[in-house]
């Protein structure tokens, strides 16, 4: 994979970053929803850590992280922070707010779906300069 990614260009490199983050968050969330999640008192915190420890959705999105760092890495290496960020954050959130919906069943309100148009207008000036 490491020699795959040294021939990727900055967008290929950027999505792929991008996706396997996507699916961590969504996995994340699909591994908390199973458990129980956690409530932030300290007398529960030890066993729900654990129950986190032993689900493989939270170990499966943990590793996508780990993936997704070590590509994003690579776009820094070679591109300006200033455009390569702005352009994988809003990334991130669109991709994340539609798997959001499709796998968790979450909605989205239209103010939301304003903001997401504001978005996608400045991801592409972002992306042209």
């Amino acid at each position: 994979m490491v020699l795959f990614c040294l021939a990727m260009g900055f967008f290929q490199l950027l999505l792929t970053s991008v996706i396997f983050n996507v699916t961590a968050n969504i996995l994340l969330k699909k591994g908390v929803l199973a458990f129980g999640g956690i409530s932030g008192h300290k007398t529960s915190l030890i066993p729900e850590l654990t129950k986190a420890a032993t689900t493989p959705f939270i170990w499966i999105g943990l590793s996508l992280y780990g993936l997704s760092f070590l590509i994003w890495l690579r776009v820094l290496s070679f591109n300006d922070l200033s455009r390569a960020y702005p352009i994988f954050a809003t990334i991130v959130f669109l991709a994340t707010t539609a798997g959001s919906i499709k796998f968790l069943n979450e909605g989205v309100s239209l103010t939301r779906i304003a903001g997401i148009i504001v978005m996608l207008i400045g991801i592409y000036i972002v992306a042209r300069s």
